[in-house]
Order: structure tokens, then sequence, then C-alpha cells
């Protein structure tokens, strides 16, 4: 059976588990394939667990340039008409940096060395997971050489500024999508892509094996034991957070808060943590390995998400697995995910009176937080088990790409 490629920017990586677990069960479920990226992840960027998948990687960066050179020679003396035809789509293609057409030229030229080892694998078809730079290097090399590519879309990538989107989602055979929101969020951004074929395919878990297989839920005792998990970035609004258990703390609530995550904004949270007073009551703990992860959500009652914008986000579909209420905004996907007064609470984005007053109820009534919890894990087996969600990529992929065998039956939306 032919060989697919997984195309990632970087891989394997801390922020993008998710993929790492969609990758062994689909191989798990018979799929072949072989790993690229554009990049290998730093030392500290990827779980150690995970480094069979990095050694099995071909990275496209760093090359030394005759190599470059070699492969763009060979593609020019292979397909001189798809070169000569990519080269001026490469500068015609633009969106709202004046560079665009430079860096088109350079995914071109990356586009000629990945076709280079891709058609030594005789490998048909390339999934590109992210609609991020390797996208762009697939658009180019499917205009190159007439390799197609689809793409996994999965939050970011298509929700914030993104160069050639429109045109990367367009000129994909197919789409998977890891929510509904996102498939129609895009039709109504992009007429163009009224025809494109779109896959919903949620992202899971592991739910019948540890770490995720014991889901005692939290117990009813106070002080709150609160947890929030994400990047200290200025999209992930941990000030919303903060703000709201100091309007908590003075209307006389007890609670500890544990934040998990680094980034640039860690200087400035802790110093506002500080201005009001809250360091006995909030901590951050920088950035944690899976295991140290467990043992928070074992620690905590409720995961909280205080972000201005978020996609899918694999801290709700763990915090569920591990039978957690979850208090998030209620934005993008979030609402497919969180089941308001079932599963948790959702409140105005950016509203951290709101937040408080979600928390609030929670602490108002704790025996909420088992209901809340064994709910939330019922609805993870039902929608987010990785084995059952695994099935559904083989069988989109089954009947997208004749040489994947067939699975279960599956449907565009």
């Amino acid at each position: 059976m032919p060989h697919l490629a997984y195309y990632f920017s970087i891989f394997p990586a801390l922020t993008t588990t998710f993929a790492q677990h969609q990758v062994r069960a689909t191989e798990d479920l018979g799929l072949k394939f072989i790993l690229v990226a554009n990049r290998r992840p730093g030392p500290r960027d990827f779980h150690p667990q995970d480094d069979d998948l990095r050694q099995r990687t071909f990275y496209l960066t760093p090359a030394q340039p005759w190599a470059y050179l070699r492969a763009n020679l060979q593609s020019l003396s292979r397909w001189p008409g798809g070169y000569v035809r990519t080269v001026p789509l490469a500068v015609r293609l633009r969106d709202h940096s004046p560079w665009q057409p430079l860096k088109n030229l350079v995914h071109l030229v990356v586009a000629a060395a990945l076709a280079e080892h891709l058609l030594a694998r005789q490998v048909p078809h390339v999934h590109v997971h992210f609609a991020y730079g390797a996208a762009e290097v697939a658009l180019f090399l499917e205009a190159l050489c007439g390799l197609p590519y689809s793409l996994s879309i999965h939050g970011s990538d298509v929700l914030l500024d993104n160069p050639l989107l429109e045109e990367k989602l367009r000129r994909a055979r197919f789409i998977v999508s890891n929510c509904h929101f996102h498939v129609e969020n895009l039709r109504r951004r992009f007429p163009s892509l009224a025809q494109q074929r779109f896959y919903v395919v949620p992202g899971g878990l592991d739910l019948q094996a540890p770490p995720w297989s014991r889901s005692d839920p939290p117990g009813a005792d106070l002080p709150l034991r609160i947890l929030h998990i994400g990047r200290l970035v200025p999209v992930k609004a941990q000030e919303r957070l903060i703000l709201a258990l100091a309007s908590l703390r003075d209307q006389g609530r007890d609670f500890r808060c544990r934040i998990v995550g680094d980034g640039p904004l860690r200087a400035e949270l802790q110093d506002l943590i500080q201005s009001l007073n809250l360091q006995d009551r909030i901590q951050l703990l920088g950035a944690c390995f899976q295991e140290e992860l467990i043992r928070l959500y074992d620690w905590s009652q409720v995961l909280v998400l205080s972000s201005r914008s978020e996609g899918t986000p694999m801290v709700i579909i763990e915090a569920m697995a591990k039978a957690r209420p979850v208090i998030a905004p209620r934005l993008t996907a979030i609402p497919e995910m969180v089941t308001e007064g079932q599963t948790g609470y959702l409140f105005r984005p950016g509203d951290a009176e709101d937040l408080a007053h979600q928390l609030s109820r929670l602490m108002a009534q704790p025996e909420d937080l088992i209901r809340l919890g064994l709910e939330g894990r019922q609805r993870a087996l039902e929608l987010f088990d990785l084995t059952r969600n695994a099935r559904k990529l083989m069988a989109v992929f089954a009947r997208e790409l004749p040489w994947v065998p067939r699975d279960h039956g599956v449907s565009p939306v």
C-alpha cells in the first residue's frame, strides 16, 4: 500500500500533543505514512515520550544550500512546465505583507526539496496539519509537480491572521476540521470555499488507558481548587482570571488557583498578583510535562479558561476526561465542547465579573462539582474518544484516497 505523508511546520511539539496522539492512533489502525516537518523542535519543546516520532521525521531545515540547489535544478529538469508556471504564481500570490512574494519563492525552493524526498518514496498524497507554513509549501508543491495535499485545521491557524489562508484552503483536495464552528466560519468568510469538501473529526484521548481511564470526580470541599493551563500570552487573558479571583476574594470567597504555562507575560502577571495581594492564593507554576499536569488535574476541582480566542482547546477534553467541570468563555467552538449547566459554565469573553459570577455559583453549590464532572466524563466518552475519532479520520482518507483500505462511512459537511 502507498504511504501517506503527514506534514507539519514543526513536529513533534509540546503544544500539539493531540497531533502526536492522532498520528499514533491512525498507525495503530493500519495507516502507512511517513513524517515530514519544516523544522525540528528544540530539546525542551517536545515530550521525551515522543522522541521516537522525532527520530522518524524528515526535516527540511536546516539544510545545506547546495542540497536546495540540486533539488531545484532536478525539479526544473523533471517538470520544466510546472516550474515555469509556479514561479509566476509565487510572485503573483500576495497577502498583506509586501514581502509575501519573496516568502513564496522561498517556499517554492523548499517545495522542490520536499518533492525530491516524497517522490523517491512514491508518496501519492500529503496531509498537512495546520494551515501555516507547511501548507504554503504544499500549495507550491502541488503547483510544481501535481502532488496533491489536504489539510487538518485546528484553531489558531484559521482564526488568527495567516498569510494566503484562503488560497491554501481553496487549493486543498479536502479539509478536516476538529469542529463545526471552523467550517461555518470559513464558508462565511470565503465564498470560494462553498464547494470545498469539509469533514468534522474531533480530537481525542485514549480514554481506556492510563492516565485518562481513571476519572474520580472532584470532591465538594472548599476552598475551591482552580486550575488554568495555557501560554502566558495576551490571547489567553490570564489577567481576566486574576481580576475575577480578586473580586471573589473581596466577596469573602476562598479558593486556591494554580496557573500552568510560561510566556512573555509571566513577570507582568506576577506583578498583578502581588499588587492585588493574591500571592498566597494564586501560583504561577511555569510549563509542566504531562506527568505533572495529571497530578494537577487530580488536585483541581475545576478547570478555567479565560481566553479572548480559542479553537478547540485540548485542555477542555483533558479536564472532562478527568471528570472536572469547565468554566470557559462563550466563543468559537467552546459551546460545542462545554454544555452549559451540564458539564460546566460559560461566561462572556473578557468579562472578569461574569467569570467571577460563574465561579461563585460553584462555591455556593459545591455539590455541583461532582455532577458536572461526571457529566463531563460521559461527554468526553461520547465525543472525544481517540480510537473512535481516529477511525473517523481513516474513513475520510478511505473516501478521498482510493488506496486507503475502506472503514466506516463518512460524509462531508
